[in-house]
């Protein structure tokens, strides 16, 4: 695991408390300089416990949640585009439906129109990952020609 996920993760274990914005901006900031998979759903099981305490906390207080949950699911939302992308520019339809079955399967998203889009595009668009080029018959010939 980066050490800097393992840091992140220490500071939030021994925090007495923990400030929900500034630990989605640690969380975010990370999110996109990491590119392991255990990397990002360390980072995920995080964001997802400190934002259900801060439901659970704006409740508890009689506090409308809707917006904060909102902008939670986005987040979600944003986390699974951002690692479908794999640090490129272009998004990988079958990787962004494979994250979002991930993240449904381990309860942090739930199965909404965005993961039948996500399954959609996936089998409609197919990868946009880079293919490797590969030296075809004739140009492996006209090469050891030469």
């Amino acid at each position: 695991m980066d050490a800097r996920v393992t840091a992140l993760l220490k500071d939030l274990k021994r925090a007495k408390g923990v400030d929900p914005i500034e630990t989605r901006h640690r969380i975010a900031e990370l999110f996109g300089q990491v590119r392991d998979e255990s990397d990002h759903v360390a980072l995920l099981d995080a964001f997802d416990a400190v934002m259900t305490q801060a439901v659970r906390t704006l409740a508890a207080d009689g506090k409308d949640t809707a917006a904060l949950k909102s902008a939670i699911l986005a987040d979600r939302r944003g986390f699974a585009i951002e690692e479908a992308m794999a640090g490129g520019e272009t998004l990988d339809p079958p990787a962004l439906h494979r994250i979002v079955e991930r993240e449904v399967a381990a309860g942090r998203m739930e199965a909404d129109s965005f993961g039948q889009l996500a399954q959609a595009g996936a089998a409609v668009l197919g990868s946009t990952a880079p293919v490797p080029v590969r030296k075809n018959f004739l140009r492996k010939l006209l090469e050891t020609g030469s």
